[in-house]
């Protein structure tokens, strides 16, 4: 069929280097897979290089359905947040102060069904 390779030319390309045409695919594949790694490696570390800028939620308020007063920290301030629907409203903005902004103490077991399956787990009748 002389015909047959005539009219698919690429045809005839790809079965004659059959083995090294899946070798060089997947060469480049774990090439860009490696250089994709240690460029998200590198991001990591140059975001976990500034000082002072972690952030952590100290309290959250249910105000209503979809709706909260939140107290985030962020490095030495704290920002009180008034967050619904679809946006975050900024209320106030202060410095971080530890006996203030401690977080609240744990609350007690209100004794429902997961407190007493709690329980029975711990060991305790």
């Amino acid at each position: 069929m002389p015909g047959a390779s005539a009219a698919l030319p690429f045809l005839a390309v790809q079965t004659a280097a059959g083995g090294l045409a899946w070798l060089k695919l997947v060469g480049g594949l774990v090439v860009v897979f490696t250089l994709l790694l240690l460029f998200l490696k590198l991001v990591g570390r140059l975001q976990g290089a500034r000082p002072g800028a972690a952030a952590a939620i100290v309290a959250v308020h249910a105000v209503g359905p979809r709706r909260a007063v939140e107290l985030l920290r962020c490095g030495d301030e704290v920002f009180t947040l008034y967050r619904h629907d679809q946006s975050v409203v900024l209320l106030d903005r202060a410095p971080y102060d530890p006996a203030r902004h401690a977080p609240a103490a744990p609350s007690l077991p209100v004794g429902g069904l997961l407190d007493r399956l709690r329980t029975r787990r711990a060991g305790n009748p």
